[in-house]
């Protein structure tokens, strides 16, 4: 009697393992199955998905910007980034789910005592569901990170090399429209519009991005330049095609009023693009506007005609892409204000492109130097023709050193590193005042001590104080000095491409 009761108990454990065995099991094949109809997205099982509006409006599970001073880009966020944290979330939060609901029937039905069974089972499944659940995650996560750390090398290196490249070209995204310049250009999907305020590898993708149009765009600047439309992130105009890729020289042409800015501006792209073409390369312009201002000042310097005051008003830069015959290509913008704007504190306030230039070229008018116009008008030696030199001249109104100091404090003012920027000293109107007194010993090389006579020494002292490299050039701005003559209107606006690595090199 007692074998048979030993071998009935012995044969009960054996039937209670086993019922708790298979529901261990089947706790496990319900997290499989939970796990993998997620990640896999069965329809019963599948999570929210990520999508770009939630990305631009801040509701995907991605870190927050630094930046905020806009949101993310509505595109498609790369699966390692955000998708795979909403997967494995929902495969857990399914899986804790469906079993506390085991155990909330369980114990709404425990008074009755019909569930006797009910409790080791639930604590078998959810021992085993439990188990399977954090061993799959587990997996998922460790697969996971062994491609977020590739990722990370991708994402890294190509960020790095166009960091670099354009780094080393000096890449800017300048907006001749409202002056501002960005390290990078946005970027209008070319199916939907959709403007990406940030194309670099990243959250949204890492060789590829999808915009939420479903379009694929690529990731990095150098690439992006290629195929896409480049546009200002401040104003939102467009740029110039090669935006952000291609090396970038600012270069505001400052003076009085009536100084010759306009003119030398018209003069020296004129002799620039006559310098390129001869060594084999070009300058040509993207938009209309800065090709009608150059067709119209060239034919104004071709024959010989009076240039108009420029307006009052900001202008926008007159912007010219000049490829060398290395094939180095470059983006030149010419700003040319009116002299007022330089007379006066409050007016140049609003001269931004001032900040943001790499070299400036201060234009000096010969006939507005005090000790220049004496001379002229010294009737006993000179006779009509000091008259008629000042009357063709039409002197600028304003003192060169006045001119000059105020736009020295105002880039003070707003704490740019003058001494990082390049200034081309000119002085103008060389062919008026050939053959005149005052014109003895102005001649390239001597300009600085022609301005040091002339009673300049303060202004050049001041000049050589502030800025980090100078040079000092005579120029006439007509059309017999185009072509690489010694007063070529060419040779400052090349010395300071020069710096930047977009000579031309002309013979002076």
């Amino acid at each position: 009697m007692g074998e048979l009761a030993e071998a009935l108990a012995d044969l009960m454990f054996a039937l209670v393992m086993t019922y708790l065995v298979a529901w261990l099991v089947a706790g496990l094949v319900t997290a499989f199955v939970v796990v993998a109809g997620t990640l896999l997205g069965v329809r019963a099982l599948r999570p929210a998905t990520v999508t770009p509006a939630l990305v631009a409006d801040g509701g995907a599970p991605l870190p927050r910007l630094r930046d905020q001073t806009f949101p993310r880009d509505r595109a498609w966020p790369s699966y390692l980034s955000a998708q795979s944290k909403v997967d494995l979330g929902a495969a857990w939060s399914r899986i804790t789910g469906l079993l506390a609901a085991g155990w909330r029937r369980i114990d709404r039905a425990a008074p009755s005592g019909k569930l006797v069974f009910a409790f080791p089972a639930w604590v078998a499944m959810s021992a085993g569901a439990l188990a399977g659940a954090v061993s799959l995650l587990a997996l998922c996560r460790l697969v996971l990170l062994v491609e977020w750390t590739g990722w990370i090398a991708v994402v890294g290196l190509l960020r790095g090399v166009d960091r670099v490249v354009r780094q080393r070209r000096g890449a800017d995204a300048s907006c001749r429209s409202c002056h501002f310049v960005a390290v990078r250009p946005c970027y209008a999907c070319h199916r939907c519009g959709e403007v990406h305020r940030d194309i670099r590898p990243g959250r949204l993708g890492a060789v590829w991005r999808r915009c939420g149009c479903g379009e694929q765009l690529p990731t990095t600047v150098l690439r992006a330049a290629r195929r896409l439309h480049p546009r200002c992130a401040n104003c939102g105009e467009p740029l110039h095609p090669a935006a952000g890729a291609v090396t970038d020289v600012r270069i505001p042409v400052f003076g009085p009023v009536s100084a010759g800015k306009t003119r030398l501006v018209y003069a020296g792209l004129l002799a620039l693009r006559q310098a390129a073409q001869a060594a084999g390369g070009r300058l040509d312009f993207d938009d209309d506007e800065s090709r009608a201002a150059f067709e119209y000042g060239a034919e104004l310097i071709t024959n010989g005609d009076d240039t108009i005051k420029t307006s009052g008003k900001l202008l926008p830069a007159i912007s010219a892409r000049l490829v060398l015959p290395t094939q180095r290509h470059g983006q030149l913008h010419l700003f040319d204000s009116g002299g007022e704007f330089y007379a006066h504190r409050d007016d140049n306030a609003d001269l931004e492109f001032l900040d943001h230039a790499q070299g400036l070229v201060l234009v000096i008018d010969p006939f507005s130097i005090p000790s220049v116009r004496d001379q002229l008008g010294d009737a006993g030696q000179l006779g009509d023709a000091g008259q008629v030199a000042m009357a063709g001249a039409r002197p600028a109104a304003e003192d060169p050193e006045f001119v000059y100091q105020t736009t020295a404090r105002r880039l003070r003012d707003f704490r740019v590193q003058t001494d990082r920027q390049w200034l081309a000293v000119t002085v103008v109107k060389a062919d008026l005042l050939a053959g005149l007194p005052p014109a003895a010993g102005l001649r390239p090389g001597l300009v600085r001590q022609w301005l040091v006579d002339a009673g300049l020494d303060n202004m050049v002292l001041a000049a050589e104080r502030d800025f980090g490299t100078i040079k000092y050039f005579v120029v006439a701005s007509v059309t017999e000095a185009t072509a690489g003559v010694a007063q070529s209107p060419a040779n400052p606006l090349d010395w300071l491409l020069g710096r930047a690595g977009l000579g031309i090199r002309p013979a002076t």
